[in-house]
């Protein structure tokens, strides 16, 4: 996927002039906001995803505590 342009006033300004546009027709202002909200929702769970990529890599699990048996065997990982 190509490398996503971040958010600036002069985006929001072209969303508005567009939507301003196509205010004329309820329905192509609706198709235009549900492309707005499922390219919001993809993006975010891409960047979560690259999130999660970044965080795994950088962190280690274990499931197994070297210390007193008392201690919950759950008490090493670390997330």
């Amino acid at each position: 996927m190509s490398k996503v342009e971040k958010l600036n006033i002069g985006n929001i300004f072209e969303i508005n002039e567009i939507k301003s546009i196509l205010s004329k027709d309820k329905n192509l202002l609706d198709i235009f906001n549900t492309i707005l909200k499922i390219a919001n929702k993809s993006l975010n769970m891409e960047e979560l995803e690259e999130s999660i990529e970044d965080s795994e890599s950088d962190k280690s699990i274990s499931i197994y505590s070297d210390s007193d048996e008392s201690e919950d065997l759950f008490s090493e990982i670390i997330l």
